[in-house]
C-alpha cells in the first residue's frame, strides 16, 4: 500500500513539472529561425476547424495587403464569414468580424495566437531566447505571459514544429508542411502547403490544406 502511494505521488509530481525544465540555454544564432518565415501573398486553404464541440469547414484566405498588414478570413464556400482578422506591425491586431457563436474572448484570443504563431509575427523584431534539448534547437519569443517556441533540427535547417506555452506547459502546437507533406526547410519562402494546429488546454484544432488557383 505504501509503495503504491509513493508511486502515485511520484507520478503526480512528475505531471506537475515544467514541460520546459530540461531546456538548456545555449549560444546559438538567435536569428536563424527567421529563414523559416512563410511568405503569404494571397493563399487560399480548405479549412476544417473543431472548436468547443462545433465542427466548421470552409475556405480560409491569408492575404498580404499593400500596407504589409495581413488579413485572415475564414468563410463558408458560399461566402458567409466566420471571422475576419487583421494582423499588423508591432503586434497590432484588429477584429473586423466574428460570427456571434465564435465571438468569445477565449476563442478570439486563441485564434489570434494561432495565426501569430504560424505567420511567425514578431520574429526578427527581437533576438529571442536560444536553448537546446536532445540535440534540437529551441528559439523562444515572449508573448505576454506566454512564450512562442520554434523547434528545429541540430543544423537549424528544418522546422520541426512551433508551439505556444506557459512557463510550465505546452498550450498549442503547430506544424507546417511544404508540398507533398514534406518538412518545412530553411530558405523555404513559399506559403506552406498544409498547416495543422492542435490545442492542448481545450478542444480546439485547425487543419488547413492549400488549394491551387
Amino acid at each position: 500500500m505504501r509503495s503504491l502511494l509513493i508511486s502515485s505521488l511520484t507520478l503526480l509530481l512528475a505531471g506537475c513539472g515544467s514541460a520546459y525544465k530540461s531546456l538548456q540555454p545555449s549560444a546559438g544564432d538567435p536569428f536563424c529561425i527567421q529563414a523559416f518565415r512563410p511568405a503569404f501573398t494571397a493563399e487560399l486553404y480548405k479549412a476544417r476547424v473543431e472548436v468547443v464541440g462545433k465542427n466548421l469547414s470552409g475556405l480560409l484566405l491569408i492575404k498580404t495587403m499593400e500596407d504589409s498588414t495581413r488579413r485572415v478570413v475564414f468563410s463558408t464556400e458560399t461566402g458567409v464569414k466566420f471571422f475576419d482578422f487583421e494582423f499588423g506591425q508591432q503586434g497590432v491586431f484588429r477584429k473586423h468580424f466574428v460570427m456571434k457563436r465564435l465571438n468569445k474572448k477565449m476563442v478570439v484570443d486563441a485564434l489570434r495566437n494561432d495565426f501569430d504563431l504560424v505567420m511567425m509575427n514578431g520574429i526578427g523584431e527581437e533576438a529571442g531566447q536560444v536553448a537546446r534539448r536532445e540535440g534540437n534547437w529551441y528559439y523562444g519569443y515572449e508573448r505576454g505571459k506566454k512564450i512562442a517556441w520554434y523547434q528545429t533540427d541540430a543544423n537549424c535547417s528544418e522546422l520541426l514544429h512551433a508551439e505556444l506555452g506557459s512557463k510550465r506547459k505546452k498550450l498549442v502546437e503547430a506544424k507546417l508542411f511544404s508540398a507533398a507533406a514534406g518538412p518545412w526547410r530553411k530558405g523555404t519562402v513559399l506559403a506552406p502547403d498544409s498547416v495543422f494546429i492542435q490545442h492542448h488546454n481545450f478542444n480546439f484544432n485547425i487543419s488547413l490544406k492549400k488549394l491551387d488557383r
